[in-house]
């Protein structure tokens, strides 16, 4: 396709989002040209970051994620003195995509750290009770940080996946 095609269906695309996107579905493909039911490529590479308690980075087509887990030792909550913390945060900076600007985080990070919170506390994966030291006097905290590099999509599953891949990393 020449530039001046893709500058077209680039305009096209922005004008007439629904209609850019109907035009796929009709033919059975994604916008990305895979089939409707095909898999983007998986990519996991754990222990990349030597200074973190454990890290990962995932690669979901073309979305790359970082994550880093970092640990402390806290003083529990008075009414869950046998639990420690769990820190899920994800940033979405303005060098992974056109979409976001430079500045404070974005509602759809915020948004998207909250989901990460839920799923991780809910799915038992990491027992907050494993993170008990000693009962009433100290806990640990596990600080998970991702950070998108690379956003193309689908960045909550391949968040998800970075996060307990470092999770798992993790001493």
């Amino acid at each position: 396709m020449s530039e001046s095609d893709t500058l077209k269906a680039a305009v096209f695309q922005r004008l007439h989002p629904r209609v850019y996107i109907e035009r796929f579905l009709s033919e059975n493909v994604r916008t990305d040209g895979r089939v409707l039911d095909a898999w983007r490529d998986v990519n996991v590479n754990v222990g990349s970051i030597s200074t973190a308690d454990g890290s990962a980075l995932v690669r979901l087509g073309n979305t790359t994620v970082v994550c880093g887990v970092k640990a402390e030792i806290a003083e529990p909550e008075l009414d869950r003195e046998g639990e420690g913390f769990l820190v899920p945060n994800l940033d979405l900076p303005a060098m992974c995509s056109p979409k976001f600007k430079p500045g404070p985080p974005t509602e759809e990070a915020q948004v998207l750290s909250d989901r990460l919170n839920e799923v991780l506390v809910a799915s038992g994966i990491l027992p907050l009770s494993s993170l008990c030291i000693h009962p009433g006097k100290s806990v640990w905290v596990l600080y998970v940080d991702a950070t998108c590099i690379n956003y193309d999509g689908n960045v909550f599953d391949a968040t998800l996946l970075a996060m307990v891949a470092a999770l798992k990393n993790s001493p």
